[in-house]
């Protein structure tokens, strides 16, 4: 019998964490995806030192590095269609025996390069796939303030993932790279092992009878997200602040450079951005109060931006470090967001959704950095490039926040979503009400 998601008795108070995690599947689902995170930041490292190495080419390196985003360039999508039409659980075990494959592949001996590269190329593939499927699995196992505090766990999870990975990964890759490739391929394989053992399967959310065209499936979750008034807003709000969030870390390098710091001044500009991230998410979702937490939301996406605007004034390297730590504390924002977001997507899109929003955050904040830097090659200093870049995005924001809907917009959305299925005679499918009601705002 599938097991229904907990629902948060007392709606007055956070949720804690004795209740979120009780369920063995929800702690299965949280200890695969960190394995899964941290390994494949891992891998990123020990492909980028195995590159240079063999070609002694900065650029090959750090295309070796990138090349593991670019399915969000359009097969993510694909996938992410794919993934709607099977079991959640079998998408993401599948595609944890894939990459143990393929990575193991590539740390052989005397694998060639171009072969190699392929081979990574291949990994990163499905992984869009994975992560949609454990995002649109999460909303059956809780729910309420407790798929909240959830997410906020899972946001702070990926970005303790990715220090540790990349942590370890620069550590190991220096001593063997291939051997730390061999230990990414062995944490897949225990990662598919956790959920199989740990989380039951459940079929999948679509019906096969109203099955389409995979591509124009794909399609439809594009047509979802930005057909919804509610998912609309939620997703350019989510965008927008990864746009400015990333910034401080995204330029620390040529900042630093600037300023003439050490390295030192670098780590604590790069680290401080990450770990605002963490403690703001653990604190916003577990001492705020629901109602009060849903008030902040605003004010926190207009601070993202404008964190960044004293940055015209060439601050000294402790002042950005501040600017970092200000910056990335508005990523709190984001879990509840995110919770909105899950919520109000009706069953069977849901790894299409995620798709979209996480392809959109990649591209966003790869655009975000690149934007700022070109920026700076003009007659502007980074500092100074960094500051318009964050006056531009509080205009953006106000615009954005103007058309804010209100909290029974958001109620209504995420009751549509929950709602049957319309009955076959109608000639209207749940989808078609969701993209189509336009639900009403307040300024």
């Amino acid at each position: 019998m599938t097991k229904q998601p907990q629902s948060h008795t007392d709606e007055t108070r956070p949720a804690t964490y004795r209740e979120t995690f009780a369920s063995t599947e929800i702690r299965a689902l949280l200890g695969s995806f960190t394995l899964s995170k941290a390994s494949s930041m891992l891998a990123r490292v020990a492909v980028a030192s195995l590159v240079w190495h063999a070609t002694n080419s900065t650029l090959m390196a750090t295309a070796a590095f990138a090349i593991s985003y670019a399915p969000y360039l359009g097969p993510a999508q694909v996938l992410a269609a794919l993934a709607d039409r099977l079991p959640y659980r079998s998408t993401m075990v599948v595609a944890d025996l894939i990459r143990m494959v393929l990575i193991g592949l590539v740390a052989l001996p005397g694998m060639p390069l171009p072969v190699m590269l392929v081979l990574v190329f291949a990994s990163a593939m499905v992984e869009p796939a994975y992560q949609s499927s454990r995002s649109a699995l999460l909303p059956k196992l809780v729910s309420g303030d407790q798929l909240t505090l959830a997410m906020s766990v899972y946001l702070t999870m990926n970005q303790a993932a990715q220090l540790s990975g990349y942590f370890l990964g620069g550590i190991i890759a220096a001593v063997d790279p291939r051997l730390a490739l061999m230990i990414n391929a062995a944490t897949f394989g225990i990662s598919a092992i956790i959920l199989l053992m740990f989380v039951q399967r459940r079929p999948a959310d679509s019906d096969i009878q109203q099955r389409k065209h995979l591509l124009r499936e794909t399609t439809e979750g594009f047509t979802l997200v930005f057909g919804n008034q509610i998912l609309r807003i939620i997703a350019l709000v989510v965008f927008t602040t990864a746009a400015f969030t990333i910034i401080p870390e995204g330029a620390a390098v040529p900042w630093n450079d600037e300023l003439g710091g050490g390295p030192l001044q670098l780590a604590l500009i790069m680290g401080s951005a990450p770990a605002a991230a963490i403690v703001s998410s653990v604190v916003f979702t577990r001492l705020v109060k629901p109602a009060v937490r849903q008030k902040l939301i605003r004010p926190l996406v207009l601070l993202a931006p404008l964190s960044l605007v004293p940055a015209l004034l060439d601050p000294s390297g402790p002042w950005i470090v501040v600017m970092a730590i200000v910056c990335n504390l508005t990523i709190a924002s984001v879990a509840p967001l995110n919770a909105l977001f899950v919520q109000a997507v009706p069953d069977g899109y849901r790894a299409r959704a995620f798709s979209v929003m996480q392809s959109g955050m990649a591209l966003v904040q790869g655009g975000a950095v690149v934007a700022a830097g070109a920026l700076a090659q003009t007659s502007l200093t980074v500092s100074q490039s960094v500051g318009f870049w964050g006056v531009g995005g509080t205009v953006l924001v106000l615009i954005l926040l103007w058309r804010w809907p209100s909290s029974q917009a958001f109620d209504d959305a995420v009751r549509n979503a929950a709602a049957p299925a319309a009955p076959a005679d109608t000639g209207k499918s749940r989808n078609d009400t969701v993209v189509s009601g336009e639900a009403s705002s307040s300024n």
